[in-house]
């Protein structure tokens, strides 16, 4: 598997309360040492944050359209992220739920970049995530659904060097299924059930699902934090047919 590849120590999927898996060490130490060392610090700092959302999510082809210096690992590393050999081995690590999906394996477009079919079934993409600092058992995102077009997602974490603050990982909820939730609180889950599992936040960490109806998380508040919490964000859509309605 590709030295780049943000699955490949993972040994095991869970299956309850719906598909996941939390890996830590998730990369070579050297290649994570790497790509820490040259996150878009810069870059992102002249994109103010919201008033009203508490995250920047910014696509790396919009760091390429903008021509910031992005570093070679970097690109190697999106370039193999929204590549079709990373979508089947994520399909294959998910083989159990993933033999069911409304798609055709032949028509699957590498990434939003790149047209590949007239009528394409999927895509692909990458996105550095920032979140700003909140105040104290304030979190980022409550308990939640993505977006029914979504077929996979996965997080990768840069905890930064000094960052001494705690919580601030990755809730899996184990909830009715369906959940009840409010699409005017994007998809926010109204009673989202006990969470079973949680991902530290911490550096090399990798936490990803795979996008059932019942795939509610969220994300832990942080205690005394002071740096920005950054991960980046791995996706696989659908074009068309939604994963579920």
């Amino acid at each position: 598997m590709n030295k780049l590849s943000v699955i490949q120590n993972i040994k095991k999927v869970e299956a309850d309360p719906y598909p996941h898996a939390i890996v830590y060490g998730a990369l070579p130490e050297e290649i994570f040492t790497e790509l820490q060392n040259s996150l878009p610090n810069d870059y992102v700092d002249s994109k103010p944050f919201s008033l009203v959302d508490p995250s920047q999510r910014i696509k790396w082809q919009t760091l390429v359209e903008d021509e910031w210096p992005v570093s070679n690992i970097w690109k190697e590393f999106f370039d193999y992220h929204t590549s079709r050999e990373y979508f089947d081995a994520v399909l294959n690590l998910f083989e159990p739920w993933a033999k069911y999906m409304p798609l055709q394996k032949n028509k699957i477009l590498l990434d939003d970049r790149k047209q590949e079919y007239k009528y394409p079934d999927a895509y692909t993409e990458c996105q550095f995530v920032r979140h700003r600092v909140m105040e104290n058992h304030q979190t980022t995102r409550t308990a939640h659904l993505d977006n029914a077009m979504e077929i996979y997602a996965g997080l990768l974490y840069f905890k930064h060097p000094d960052d001494q603050s705690t919580g601030g990982g990755f809730n899996i909820h184990k909830s009715q299924n369906p959940p009840k939730y409010n699409r005017k609180k994007s998809n926010e889950v109204e009673k989202p059930g006990p969470i079973v599992n949680t991902a530290t936040y911490q550096s090399n960490m990798f936490a990803m699902f795979f996008n059932l109806p019942n795939a509610v998380h969220s994300v832990e508040p942080r205690i005394d934090a002071k740096h920005p919490r950054w991960s980046i964000n791995i996706i696989g859509r659908y074009y068309g047919s939604r994963m579920w309605k």
